[in-house]
Order: structure tokens, then C-alpha cells, then sequence
């Protein structure tokens, strides 16, 4: 049963049965089936995120009450961006870890450089087996082409960005509610405005229940 066939059974069963069913197991089996339940759901019932579990026990292991803006490492560059936001939406131990380390911008940026390369060499290999226009006879061929290429190189590229898969094989993100969104830009796997990822931010809210 892959992640979406989990998410259509549980949000088949009624929200108060399914509750009283969990409130009333010993913690040991509470825990392992909220574990089997997807973080969408989890949330709609009142229990704590993904983002919200890691965060607290990583700021708890670094002793970090709430992370600071430069914490997360500014601006990283287009494709450190997006490793930026995988590592937050698919593997956020590793994201919190480096945030609460300040290690995160470092590592984004040199993320940044290793794809950026590696889609200038890609570029230059397809030229050599599909050339472009001439530049000064066909101008807008030739940029056509060249956008062409670049977004190939960019497909291609993917899998350094996203843990070795590409965009479309990620599954379902942990970003049902983030952590710590306040005056950071919208994570590209959140499914929201920019308003409502900040409104999930706030320190008071990391645990509402």
C-alpha cells in the first residue's frame, strides 16, 4: 500500500471513530499506527506534524529554542534553492540538523554549484549532437533551441537536487504544517500561498494541541 492508497483509507474513516480508536490503545500501539497514518491526516485530527516532531527533538539535541532568520542560510542559488526545499519536505532530520548546525547555507550553495556545472556540461554535450541555429541568421531559432537544451539539462539534473529521483517520483512531501516559515519564502513542495505558510509558523503554534 503506497503512500495516496493510505491517505484515501484513513480519510475514509470518521475522524472522531478513528481518534477514539487511537486515544485508546497502549502508547506503544498509539504510537506505530499515528506512524502509519498520513501526516494530512494526523494534522486534521489535532496531533503534531512531521516538521513539528523532527524540529522539536533536534532543537531539543541542539539546544536551540527557535532558529534564527541567517540560521537558514539566505538565498542559495536556483538549484540550491530546490535542494534547499527537498531536504526540508523529504528528509527534514537532515534539514533541521543542518539549520540548528548553521551548516544548511553552505551546503546549499555548494548543491548550487555541483548542478549548475553539471547542467553547463550537459548543455555542452547536446550541442555537440544536435547544434544550434546560427546565432546571427536565425536568432530566435537559436535561443529556442538553446531554452530547449537548458531545460533538458534541467531535467537531467534532477536527480542531484532530489535524493536521486526524479521531481515526479518524490511522493507525497512532509509539509502538511512546516516549522519556523515566518519571513522565509514558500518551500516549493508546500501546497499553499505564501500567507498560509507563514501562518504555520509561529513559535506558539509548533504544538497547538
Amino acid at each position: 500500500m503506497d503512500e495516496l492508497d493510505r491517505l484515501y483509507l484513513f480519510e475514509d474513516i470518521p475522524e472522531e471513530d478513528l481518534k477514539a480508536h487511537i486515544e485508546s490503545l497502549p502508547e506503544d500501539e498509539r504510537e506505530a499506527l499515528l506512524a502509519l497514518i498520513p501526516e494530512e491526516v494526523r494534522c486534521d485530527m489535532g496531533y503534531a506534524s512531521d516538521q513539528q516532531e523532527i524540529f522539536s527533538e533536534i532543537s531539543t539535541k541542539f539546544n536551540i529554542t527557535w532558529p534564527k532568520p541567517e540560521d537558514f542560510g539566505g538565498f542559495s542559488g536556483r538549484y540550491g534553492q530546490k535542494y534547499k526545499d527537498w531536504l526540508e519536505a523529504y528528509c527534514p532530520e537532515e534539514f533541521w540538523e543542518l539549520v540548528c548546525k548553521k551548516e544548511l547555507g553552505a551546503v546549499c550553495k555548494a548543491k548550487n554549484e555541483e548542478v549548475a556545472d553539471f547542467i553547463d556540461d550537459t548543455v555542452k554535450a547536446l550541442l555537440v549532437k544536435n547544434p544550434a541555429p546560427d546565432q546571427n541568421t536565425h536568432f530566435l531559432e537559436h535561443v529556442g533551441h538553446m531554452n530547449a537544451l537548458q531545460a533538458q539539462a534541467e531535467e537531467m539534473a534532477e536527480p542531484l537536487m532530489f535524493g536521486g529521483c526524479q521531481r515526479g517520483e518524490l511522493g507525497i512531501p512532509k509539509m502538511a504544517h512546516p516549522v519556523a516559515t515566518i519571513g522565509r519564502g514558500k518551500n516549493m513542495f508546500f501546497n499553499g500561498t505564501q500567507e498560509d505558510w507563514e501562518d504555520c509558523g509561529k513559535p506558539d503554534e509548533i504544538f497547538p494541541f
